[in-house]
């Protein structure tokens, strides 16, 4: 199996992984499981540093990407506790 059909389907697994945890903790939050996925995901393109520049550099970009979302749901909570809700 090639290096990037490994980080695939590691990926797939834990994020099924993840999902069924949290379904069964009864979390209903999308922004817990989206932070969940991002953790995840930065951690495994960790992992998986030995992939060609090319592939490095488009998971680089997922992974901003996936970040940027992560401190969108953190500024949102950061009103949210601010105003009092």
């Amino acid at each position: 199996m090639k290096l990037y059909n490994s980080f695939i389907a590691v990926l797939a697994a834990v994020f099924s992984g993840i999902t069924v945890i949290m379904a069964a903790f009864g979390v209903e939050q999308l922004d817990a499981y989206f932070t969940a996925y991002t953790l995840a995901l930065l951690i495994l393109t960790t992992l998986y540093v030995s992939f060609s520049p090319r592939a490095r550099r488009a998971l680089s970009t997922v992974g901003l990407v996936a970040f940027a979302g992560f401190m969108v749901i953190v500024a949102i909570e950061i009103v949210e506790i601010l105003s009092g809700r």
